[in-house]
């Protein structure tokens, strides 16, 4: 039985986009479509494929937290603080592609990042500049 995924550059594109944050503390992460089986031969027209993401802070991808499910994008949006990731802990990512049939593929490689420290909400005036130096 042929498997969906091997065209998984979910390794090299899942959570390629990590940084970009759209809100706040909303991040993105986004791999690569899955257009072929593991034996290289594409996906026959008429399937479809969907993503399932996850998040674990077990690098052998125990214990997953589910980011979206039946995603027909290459992206997926989250928030750290919602999903419950420790800030400054390091959590590790992984997908899999689903097709319409039922065939799913097996998990991307684990992707590690380090969740960043919260956005700090006091304000503080600007420091000083422009200053010189004159003699009297």
């Amino acid at each position: 039985m042929k498997n969906a995924g091997r065209n998984l550059l979910l390794c090299a594109g899942i959570l390629s986009a990590l940084a970009i944050s759209a809100f706040a503390e909303t991040r993105t992460i986004s791999w690569n479509p899955v257009t072929t089986y593991t034996d290289g031969s594409a996906i026959e027209t008429g399937k479809t494929v969907t993503y399932s993401a996850y998040w674990t802070t077990d690098f052998g991808l125990g214990s997953l937290h589910t980011i979206g499910t039946s995603l027909a994008a290459t992206s997926a949006t989250f928030d750290p603080d919602v999903q419950g990731m420790t800030r400054g802990g390091t959590v590790y990512f992984t997908a899999k592609a689903v097709l319409n049939t039922g065939e799913e593929s097996v998990l991307s490689p684990a992707y590690p990042w380090v969740v960043p420290p919260a956005a700090s909400t006091t304000r503080a005036p600007s420091a000083p500049t422009g200053g010189i130096i004159m003699k009297k």
